[in-house]
Parts: structure tokens; sequence; C-alpha cells
């Protein structure tokens, strides 16, 4: 009965501060409650922050799911530090070890539902496999890696993992640096046709698409990069602090 009243009265205490957005008293609350519920109240908290920029909140939402045992929402937190890495940082390495991480969490999560554990570990492994390749191919000799891009983009669910004008930038470069202006024009094209809001010069420098175009006679337009710029783009990229160096594990 005593420890019961002590979790209510901690409960509140921790709602209270929650609302308060007392963000110090909300860590230092956790840390000393040493009770499940509230590490996973902090560590929900702290998500909803800009734990991008801060390393500090960063490890304490890692270090408040795993003190309450919420692998599987630590899971999540890794798989969201994966796609940033992605979609602003273009490193797929570090996203690599974040996706790893969060396959390691997954794996010794004690779901409600072992159908759902297995799906999700399944989908998981997927994206692991595809960052996988694409970091390999990055690395591969010219025509391994022209190989492996091509066997990529015909995978229908590369988007779940990896960006496809990161895909088609590759090939495009390849193509210019070999002098096969023609191909890399034509992969330039399928990008415009299969992304045609995003700005294509977060992917392929200006510099080889005015290359690419002057080489085969064709007018290059500035204005025909497209004006709707997603929010990754060069402008916006710019603007945004690098992700707090973290140990995403081996």
């Amino acid at each position: 009965m005593r420890y019961k009243c002590v979790f209510l009265f901690s409960f509140k205490a921790m709602r209270s501060l929650l609302k308060s957005g007392d963000t110090e008293n909300i860590v230092f609350f956790a840390g000393v409650s040493r009770q499940k519920e509230i590490y996973i109240m902090a560590a929900n908290y702290l998500q909803s922050l800009d734990w991008r920029k801060d390393p500090d909140i960063m490890k304490n939402i890692i270090s408040f799911y795993t003190k309450g045992r919420a692998l599987d929402l630590l899971a999540g937190f890794y798989d969201a530090c994966a796609q940033v890495e992605i979609d602003e940082y273009q490193s797929y390495e570090k996203a690599l070890g974040a996706l790893s991480e969060a396959y390691k969490c997954l794996s010794k999560a004690k779901m409600r539902s072992p159908e759902d554990q297995e799906r999700k570990l399944s989908d998981m492994q997927s994206k692991i496999t595809l960052v996988t390749r694409f970091i390999q191919a990055r690395r591969a000799d010219s025509q391994e890696a022209v190989k492996q891009c091509e066997l990529l983009l015909e995978e229908p669910d590369l988007d779940s993992a990896i960006r496809i004008g990161d895909v088609y930038g590759l090939l495009v470069e390849h193509y210019a640096q070999q002098n096969n202006f023609q191909q890399a024009y034509q992969y330039l094209e399928e990008m415009r046709s299969k992304m045609p809001t995003v700005n294509l010069t977060y992917y392929v420098p200006q510099s080889t698409m005015e290359v690419v175009h002057r080489a085969l006679s064709i007018p290059f337009n500035r204005q025909s990069l497209s004006e709707h710029v997603r929010h990754n783009s060069v402008e916006d990229s710019e603007e945004v602090e690098e992700l707090p160096e973290m140990d995403y594990g081996d």
C-alpha cells in the first residue's frame, strides 16, 4: 500500500512537471524516482524537444527508455535517429549504426503481440539490408557501383530506407565522370519525373547538371529546378546543425 501511495505521488508530481515544461527538474525527478513508468514519461517528453541539437537530451532519452525497459520505444527512437542521419546529413554509415541498435532493442523487447514484433523485426532487417547495399555500392568500383544502384532502383520498398535521389545522384555523377552524358541525362530526366517537387541540386551538384546539358547542347534553365523545395533541400541544410555525435554501436 505504501509503495502504491509513493507511486501515485510520483506520478502526479511528474505530470505536474511535464505540464510546466521544466526540463531540468523532469530529468532530475525521473532519475531519483527510479520508477519504470516515470522513466518512460520523461523519455516521451524529451522526444518532443529539439533532441537533434542537444547530446544530453539524446543520452537521457536513451538512458530513460533503457532503465524503463521500454526497448520497443527505444528502437523507435533509434529508427528516428537513422532517418535524421539520412534525410539531413546523407550519412548512411551512421544511419546503419542506429538501425542496428534499433534491431537489437526490438529483438530484446517484450511486446504484447509476438506477430507484430516479428513483422517489425522483418521490416527493420529489410532497412538494414538496403542501407548496407547502398553503402557497399558507394564504396565499390565504378562498374559495380552502377550495377548495384540499378538493382536497388528495382527494389519495391527502396524509399523505406534509402532516398531514391541519392541512388540516382550516384548514377548521374558516375556517368558524367565517364563522359557518358547521354546516360547521365537519362537518369536526370528520370529523377525529374519521379521527384517533380524536389530540388535536384540536393542530390546532384548544379555544376554537374550544367556540364551534362552543355555536352548535349540542351539548354539548361536554372528555373527548371523545382521551386518547391523539400525540407531537406540545400537551402534548408545550410541552416541545420549537425546531429550530436552518438555511439550507435559497431
